[in-house]
């Protein structure tokens, strides 16, 4: 996860809402990223390995994950648009989908919000080949515990962050 700068938040402003914050913005896995071009890049000379490196872009530029003060934001898309939300008070847990292969090879792994839904079915939100997944679990975790807490103890924990 990166320090937000100035450019990420002005970047990111029409996608808040009111007296909302921006705590953090990610993407895929830079290392996934990185290796990922270097194997198909000279592969794609022979076109072979094109269609792997078109993916690979594509992932890098399309998913955007915004954590803010009140919810989860999944921009999905470059030209096409698709915004996901789920606010921390509907979010029931998070699982860690950490398979060995991509921990040991890029230190990425997935991450499932388990929301409670309005219909039938609860619905699943997968935060896909993000870096330092168990970290990020205890971040949110940590952003809905604070959304819980009365309005007085949440103006002095989101100064810390």
């Amino acid at each position: 996860m990166k320090v937000l700068t100035e450019k990420d938040r002005k970047k990111y402003q029409m996608y808040l809402s009111e007296g909302e914050e921006l705590v953090t913005v990610f993407g895929i896995g830079d290392k996934y990223f990185w290796i990922n071009t270097a194997i198909f890049f000279p592969l794609s000379f022979f076109l072979i390995g094109m269609p792997g490196l078109l993916k690979v872009f594509h992932l890098k530029h399309s998913k955007t994950y915004l954590l803010t003060n009140r919810r989860i934001l999944i921009k999905d898309g470059v030209f096409n648009i698709n915004l996901t939300t789920a606010p921390y008070d509907k979010i029931t847990h998070i699982t860690v989908r950490d398979k060995f292969i991509n921990r040991i090879s890029y230190g990425i792994g997935d991450l499932v919000v388990h929301t409670a839904a309005s219909g039938s079915l609860p619905v699943e939100i997968v935060l896909e080949k993000v870096s330092q997944p168990i970290k990020l679990k205890n971040l949110i975790e940590e952003l809905i515990y604070k959304e819980k807490q009365p309005q007085v103890v949440k103006e002095s924990l989101v100064k810390k962050l």
